[in-house]
């Protein structure tokens, strides 16, 4: 209709993206509001019941579809009325195990700090590793409040994919440009438009400022779907999104505890999210989905049937023939040129670092200084002329991990992921097992623990899956430690 009144123009974009934003907020105050109507709230109460731990731990994971720095706000918010809550109540929870193994990872950050140009010092970007476990000791909630808040995020994921959908649809009538073309592979497109300086920043940051902000009119296609919602980068769209669908394949597991979650809002949500993928040109959004169901489906296979073995082998041969098939775009996920290029000069400089690498956060200083060495075994458009200006890191977490801290980086890393993975098969969590198998596939090509739009959503929603794991445990007590 816009379209044929003529107001589907590069200058009305902004209106777009206020009507996306403006329907993203009141989707979720409706969201909200339904959920709260079946919840006994005390306003005049608050800090003695769960009510302002609930109302903010909902908003927190829904801020986390949206631009990064609104999720690092609302963490810390978070924090704090967790911490209001314990000083109300004066009850201290003790915290998973595993935990324990977060923080000792995050300790092996914070002495990586010693011998770097800034010296030895506690780094912000790793206060969610601290403070995020210590919150989750301050409260509990029932298992029904947590998979109501789950059924939130789930739905917001919905509204979110169906904006982007709308978005795009907008963006791609005045572009008129192909769809084939568009869905086929990395493309950029021409677009001079009013109030995208934002989307130019963001480039000429990648480009480290050696072009210009102003002189910037060509973006990645992803720009065009998700720069509503001001968040980006397509893998950590991804990302996100995927935590989303794995709660919703557990709502789905559990609708006779919370029966709200149908399998048309989860097809819906498949099917959107695939779409979505395919516009922003994700290789791991298309990998990471079609890998979250096929381990999904054997999961609920090996629980519910007898058909577990017949699954596994169907799955083992789509697998094999995927790689006949689709070969090329399956060694695009991990071996394109750039990544192939940086995965070189890392392990070169492991090897020449074994015991303890460049130390924290000086991934990018230590591989351009390796990248030197051996540029003559690079290829030239990755260096010197790389596209997206320095090496920044290796854009593979374990890998990242030995540059800067050599072995003891990736035994730590490992450690904390399989004490993970052992609490999830012990206690039989859904949640943590795809969290943990979905987080060594993501690794594989982003360092989702290096960098704070990563840092921020992983610790998060570990929380959020943990506080589910403990609230179907039986309690020990009938009550709890008070201090």
């Amino acid at each position: 209709m816009l379209y044929l009144l003529g107001l589907v123009t590069s200058a009305n974009e902004v209106y777009a993206r206020i009507c996306a934003l403006s329907l993203f907020v009141a989707s979720f105050l409706i969201l909200g509001w339904q959920k709260a109507k079946y919840h006994r709230f005390s306003w005049d109460d608050i800090f003695k019941n769960n009510t302002l731990v609930i109302v903010v731990f909902t908003m927190l994971l829904t801020v986390m579809l949206i631009r990064p720095r609104t999720g690092f706000y609302f963490t810390g918010i978070f924090i704090g009325v967790a911490f209001l809550h314990f000083l109300c109540n004066r009850k201290f929870y003790p915290p998973p195990k595993f935990f324990y193994f977060v923080i000792l990872y995050a300790l092996l950050l914070f002495f990586g700090t010693i011998g770097t140009e800034k010296g030895f010092r506690f780094p912000n970007k790793i206060l969610s590793f601290f403070l995020l476990p210590l919150a989750f000791c301050f409260f509990r909630l029932p298992q029904r409040t947590l998979l109501q808040i789950g059924a939130v995020f789930f739905r917001m994921g919905i509204v979110f994919l169906s904006l982007c959908l709308l978005y795009w649809w907008f963006n791609f009538l005045y572009l008129d440009a192909d769809l084939t073309g568009w869905i086929g592979g990395k493309t950029a497109y021409s677009a001079q438009m009013t109030g995208w300086d934002e989307q130019a920043k963001t480039i000429d940051r990648a480009l480290r400022g050696t072009v210009g902000w102003e002189n910037i009119s060509y973006f990645s296609a992803y720009f065009f779907v998700t720069s509503w919602s001001y968040f980006y980068h397509p893998s950590f769209v991804s990302f996100v999104l995927f935590f989303g669908l794995i709660t919703g394949f557990y709502l789905y597991h559990k609708k006779n505890i919370l029966p709200t979650i149908t399998r048309f809002e989860l097809i819906l949500y498949i099917a959107f999210c695939f779409i979505v993928m395919l516009l922003m040109q994700s290789r791991i959004g298309i990998i990471g989905l079609l890998f979250i169901i096929a381990v999904t489906g054997l999961y609920y296979l090996k629980l519910k049937t007898n058909y577990f073995k017949i699954g596994l082998a169907v799955c083992l041969l789509l697998g094999s023939a995927s790689f006949f098939v689709l070969n090329d775009k399956i060694s695009g996920f991990t071996n394109d040129e750039t990544r192939s290029a940086f995965r070189s000069v890392a392990i070169s400089y492991i090897q020449q670092n074994f015991l303890w690498g460049s130390g924290y956060n000086q991934q990018h200083l230590a591989l351009e200084k390796e990248a030197k060495k051996i540029k003559d075994s690079l290829p030239k458009t990755v260096y010197p002329n790389n596209s997206q200006g320095r090496i920044t890191y290796v854009h593979n977490q374990f890998l990242g991990d030995m540059v800067q801290y050599g072995i003891w980086g990736l035994l730590a890393l490992l450690l904390m992921l399989g004490t993970i993975m052992y609490y999830a098969v012990k206690n039989r969590s859904y949640l943590l097992q795809m969290m943990v198998c979905f987080l060594i596939l993501f690794m594989m090509i982003e360092e989702p623990l290096y960098v704070l739009v990563g840092i921020t959503p992983t610790l998060v929603f570990l929380i959020f899956f943990a506080a589910i794991g403990e609230s179907t445990k039986k309690p020990k007590n009938k009550t709890q430690a008070k201090l």
